[in-house]
């Protein structure tokens, strides 16, 4: 390849250092030099840019795989083409590769930490099949551990997209032969199985530090992918538990059929295994296997195997006459004995099914009814089928929409169908209703929130608001965190920042609402109700505030308010006073007092009614300028139709205040 390091790919990719090689790229420490971050850079090897097909591959497989989000997930960023190479720009992690880490470790890895990496590496997977992305090179060396600990999975690059008319490939085996499943080593027909049988044998790696399968050629260890039976990693580490063990062996299944359906099933029984080590996977193939692809290896390959396979054979039976003369016999009176051996055989046997059938006959088995237990919860389906003597098989888990989780979904035996006592009935488990990726909604503005949350199938639920350093309006935190799988219907809570906290707030018009509101609405934002005064209004509703103080101004927290309230239309105040006369109603009166208007350090402040001739003092007291710049009186004054407040600080009128009884 032509020396690379410097130059810039699409003037913004500049190439710092080879940090990586593989079959089909070479891999860059890079600089973004538009967003200045530090990436990696995969480079397509010049031995396959005049392979067209490959390159459209390439290119296609690589957009695919950009499409995919996931934390365990390495992200690709951009897919290009300059100064004569085709490129990939990812994410650079910083750590080492599976391969490296368990190279660096003393002994064995504990189950615990093989579970978690298990759980994350098919949580990246899962999000790829559900983006019908088979991997198809899940190995060690794409493994990522990241300084934090976390696992990436690298190298989507040669991912193709999984649909139904998987394309087989015939002129190579894609994916490293230590891990390819046999299908995929024959050259068949891949789905997201494979990646489920490779990341058996990734297991088995970390369980055991060493691979199934040695040759010394990848057509041998192909061959013994195909045909040779997978060791169990106890006969290496017998720490592990038979429960690990068995999940390695599902996973691992020659054929197709008998391992995990979807990579689901194996994230659930790792989670189930995590938290109870006696768990173990039912062993169970299937003999009614659909027709299998050959083997896409040459027949001379195939005998070369097979012959080194067989142990020597020694015989005694040299010649064609020393046959034809067994046991001093002639060749056709040999076959006149075996014709009338064959006979008497097929007479006992024929002899033997008549006279068991009689045999059962005399010790009839009772055969037993099988009940309905679709839609019971499982517990109880169990405990029916068991008290009628019959067995159950629980394992098998599938989404339903309309079966509520833990309860059944169907039954391998229908309802009314007799069978023996002690037989299996297999019985299929809800898991709830269609799951989706809770989408990542931080730092997002409450609508787009909204937004992102409904179109993935969940709903918008709490909305808490809180003092934070993010702009005003964006989004802090969520419950459930993004990245998990949840049913779709799944209340997902935000909480929204408000800004930086601050000690002053700008004063709202509280104009038409309620005093009730008026007030809610200044405590909500740190601010109090001061005085109220009301006022006929022709426009304004009765008892809805008409206007308020300090509208638009940066005030202290704290800081009182006052507000004016309608008391109707002129008319139906002068009715009201008609009507009203002659009775008396209480008033709740606020006054919000200015020590910066005090004359001494100390006033006497005085509150005087005055209702038509009558005046009466309703407060009177002895206040300091020490109680702060201003405060609130309160006080209750009984009376009917209008009145006027004056308020005194020493002897001079400082405030009048029109009420309203």
């Amino acid at each position: 390849m032509k020396q690379l390091l410097g130059i810039n790919l699409g003037n913004r990719y500049e190439l710092l250092e080879i940090i990586g090689v593989g079959g089909m790229a070479v891999v860059y420490k890079g600089r973004d030099n538009v967003l200045n971050r530090l990436v990696a850079v995969k480079i397509l090897k010049p031995e396959f840019n005049a392979d067209e097909e490959f390159v459209k591959k390439f290119q296609k497989e690589s957009q695919a795989a950009a499409s995919l989000s996931h934390p365990n997930i390495v992200n690709v960023f951009d897919v290009g083409y300059s100064s004569e190479v085709h490129y990939i720009v990812m994410e650079l992690v910083t750590g080492n590769t599976l391969r490296d880490y368990l190279n660096k470790m003393q002994g064995f890895m504990k189950e615990d930490a093989i579970i978690n990496i298990a759980i994350q590496i098919s949580s990246a997977l899962s999000q790829a099949h559900q983006n019908e992305i088979v991997h198809r090179d899940i190995k060690s060396q794409n493994i990522l551990i990241n300084e934090q600990g976390s696992v990436k999975v690298a190298d989507f690059g040669i991912a193709r997209a999984a649909t139904t008319a998987t394309i087989v490939n015939t002129k190579e085996v894609i994916g490293s032969v230590h891990y390819s499943s046999p299908e995929q080593a024959r050259g068949g027909f891949v789905d997201a199985r494979s990646d489920i049988y490779s990341l058996g044998i990734l297991l088995y790696e970390l369980a055991t530090k060493t691979l199934p399968f040695e040759g010394d050629s990848p057509v041998t260890i192909a061959l013994k992918q195909i045909k040779d039976e997978m060791p169990s990693p106890l006969m290496i580490n017998s720490e592990i538990s038979e429960g690990l063990a068995s999940i390695i062996h599902k996973m691992t299944e020659k054929m197709p059929n008998d391992r995990y359906q979807n990579i689901e099933e194996v994230i659930q029984d790792l989670k189930i295994l995590k938290g109870d080590k006696s768990f173990i996977v039912p062993f169970q193939t299937y003999d009614n296997h659909e027709t299998a692809v050959l083997p896409k290896i040459t027949e001379e390959e195939l005998m070369a195997y097979q012959t080194k396979k067989r142990a020597p054979v020694t015989s005694n039976v040299t010649s064609e006459p020393t046959k034809k003369k067994l046991f001093g016999l002639s060749e056709k009176k040999v076959n006149t004995t075996l014709a009338i051996l064959a006979a008497l055989v097929l007479a006992m046997i024929i002899f033997g099914i008549v006279a068991i059938g009689k045999f059962q006959d005399i010790f009839k088995i009772d055969s037993v009814e099988v009940p309905n237990v679709v839609d019971m919860p499982v517990a109880e389906a169990v405990s029916v089928l068991n008290e009628l003597g019959l067995k159950t098989d629980t394992t098998e888990y599938r989404v339903h929409n309309d079966i509520e989780v833990d309860h059944v979904i169907s039954q391998s035996v229908v309802e009314g169908e007799k069978v023996k006592a002690g037989y299996t009935v297999k019985l299929v488990i809800s898991s709830g209703g269609v799951q989706s990726i809770i989408p990542n909604v931080k730092q997002q503005t409450l609508t787009e929130a909204k937004v992102m949350i409904e179109n993935d199938g969940f709903t918008l639920g709490e909305v808490t608001y809180e003092f934070n350093e993010l702009p005003e309006g964006m989004i802090l935190s969520q419950t459930p965190k993004s990245g998990i799988k949840m049913p779709q219907g799944t209340v997902v809570d935000v909480v929204v920042s408000q800004g930086p906290e601050t000690n002053s707030v700008i004063v709202p018009s509280l104009e038409t609402k309620s005093i009730r509101e008026a007030e809610s609405t200044l405590n909500s934002i740190g601010l109090k109700l001061g005085e109220i005064t009301y006022q006929a209004s022709e426009t304004i509703e009765k008892d809805k505030v008409i206007t308020n103080s300090k509208i638009g101004s940066e005030v202290d927290l704290g800081t009182y308010v006052s507000i004016v309230v309608s008391s109707g239309s002129e008319t139906s105040t002068e009715a009201t006073e008609e009507t009203t006369e002659g009775y008396s109603s209480e008033l709740n009166v606020k006054v919000i007092i200015e020590t910066d208007k005090f004359v001494n350090d100390t006033e006497t402040i005085k509150i005087e009614m005055l209702q038509g001739d009558q005046r009466t003092t309703i407060y009177e007291n002895v206040h300091a300028k020490s109680e702060g710049p201003e405060f609130l009186i309160q006080t209750t004054v009984k009376g009917t139709g209008s009145a006027k407040l004056l308020v005194y600080y020493g002897d001079v009128l400082q405030l009048q205040q029109d009420i309203q009884f």
